[in-house]
């Protein structure tokens, strides 16, 4: 997938993740989406397409992925952040 940017590539990464309900995934793809500068905003509306693709179980995941994120930004655990 050369022809998308790192962060792209790890967005659609993560809300395959959410649908497919894959913990051990999420935080993974949040901290490397992160990473490659994806935004919090970025990272949200990933969030929001993968709870209106994967539907009610989808939420309690995409919920993992926006802790994930906030204890990511509080720990500063990202290069560059």
């Amino acid at each position: 997938m050369k022809n998308f940017p790192e962060h792209y590539q790890e967005l659609i990464a993560l809300g395959i993740a959410i649908t497919v309900r894959c913990d051990g995934c999420i935080s993974f793809h949040v901290h490397d989406a992160m990473a490659a500068d994806a935004s919090a905003e970025e990272i949200a509306e990933t969030v929001s397409v993968a709870i209106l693709m994967g539907g009610g179980p989808s939420g309690v995941y995409g919920i993992e992925a926006l802790q994930a994120l906030s204890q990511f930004q509080e720990r500063a655990t990202v290069p560059g952040r």
